[in-house]
């Protein structure tokens, strides 16, 4: 190969070797869903990474290939290079695991007493009651771990919290393959997608589909209250604490403040600008209640609970209630059967408007008449 081809094929190939690791880092990282990319994509590469990882490598060594033998740049220009494609594959694989690592094995977990030392009444908690055991995880301690692990009157569960919804949902710790281990992969459309490091397969949070499967895993109810009337109930509950001893976590949490805030603002659009926005029958931060049974979904504005502190209806073809503490601020979701007994159905307690529509554009509105 003479030297003004070789330095053409030289040129291409650091073109194509720059843009992959560019590329993918982006994708599978906050820029993607800022840039509004396809979800499609991100289950694409994941789902092929190792064969995408190996031919970005591939490209490096041929890079190198021609640099020992015909010596276009410096070493130093492609020392500096491949340090660039390493970080590029060590960000689009391994950065959000490890800024956000799961607590699924090993969450720590004290009494109410000692949980009241440093909560304040205000502050937000979700609380798991499992015959007639009852664990508490405070929202602000779900921000940075996203996957807590706790077993609860004998059940193993684990609780996921997607900030960008406001969401809390409690799945089994078995999604179908024996005991998982959960950690957040990326989100999309504004909700946590998570990774089952056994088994490989992706759960979206909010619907609790198995991207693989197909399957969707059924919710476990929690409920949403203040600290105030959550160690008023559950004086002998056991409350998850997330540490905060990583330099990085404050960082984080700072990060965490500036978002939410923007997120939260009913005067700014959503983070990610990956939502559909079209359905306009609540405020899109307006926060509600979702339900879902089967195939079909609903959602409960506070305005609505507020009037009905006690509604029955149906959905698909089951009779539910629905109840609403306005002193407390607590819904739940309970089936009706023949006999006139109820049984828990989960709720999505606070999940924003914009983001439940987007996964159930089909759902039915129950909000207050003006």
């Amino acid at each position: 190969m003479n030297r003004k081809l070789a330095l053409f094929v030289f040129l291409i190939l650091g073109i194509i070797t720059a843009f992959f690791s560019i590329f993918f880092a982006v994708l599978m990282t906050e820029p993607g869903q800022l840039l509004n990319w396809p979800r499609t994509w991100i289950v694409t590469y994941y789902s092929y990474r190792w064969w995408f990882i190996s031919f970005n490598l591939l490209l490096l060594v041929s890079l190198w290939w021609m640099h020992i033998r015909y010596r276009f740049l410096r070493s130093i220009w492609m020392y500096l290079a491949s340090i660039g494609v390493i970080l590029c594959i060590i960000v689009a694989n391994f950065l959000l695991p490890a800024f956000f690592p799961s607590y699924q094995k090993n969450a720590t977990y004290v009494s109410v007493s000692t949980a009241n030392k440093l909560l304040k009444n205000d502050s937000i908690i979700y609380a798991v009651e499992i015959n007639g055991d009852t664990v508490g995880f405070p929202k602000k301690h779900l921000e940075i771990p996203h996957v807590v692990g706790a077993t609860v009157g004998g059940k193993e569960i684990v609780m996921t919290f997607c900030a960008l919804s406001n969401l809390p949902v409690v799945y089994k710790q078995d999604i179908g393959y024996g005991e998982s281990d959960l950690r957040i992969l990326i989100q999309t459309h504004n909700n946590l997608l998570m990774v089952d490091k056994k088994s490989g397969e992706l759960v979206q949070q909010i619907n609790g589909k198995l991207e693989y499967s197909g399957k969707r895993l059924p919710a476990i109810p929690n409920d949403m209250m203040k600290w105030s009337t959550f160690k008023k109930r559950y004086p002998n509950a056991r409350v998850f604490l997330y540490p905060f001893v990583r330099p990085l976590d404050n960082l984080l949490l700072a990060l965490f403040e500036g978002g939410m805030e923007q997120q939260f603002s009913h005067e700014h659009g959503p983070m990610f600008p990956t939502l559909s926005l079209k359905d306009k029958r609540l405020p899109n931060k307006e926060q509600v209640w979702g339900l879902t049974v089967g195939k079909e979904s609903a959602a409960f504005s506070r305005a609505f609970l507020a009037k009905h502190p006690r509604y029955t209806f149906s959905l698909g073809d089951k009779k539910l209630v629905v109840t609403y503490e306005k002193s407390t601020d607590i819904a739940k979701a309970f089936t009706l059967n023949d006999q006139g007994k109820l049984k828990a159905l989960p709720l999505y307690n606070g999940v924003f408007w914009m983001v439940w529509a987007h996964w159930f554009p089909e759902t039915k509105v129950f909000k207050a008449n003006k």
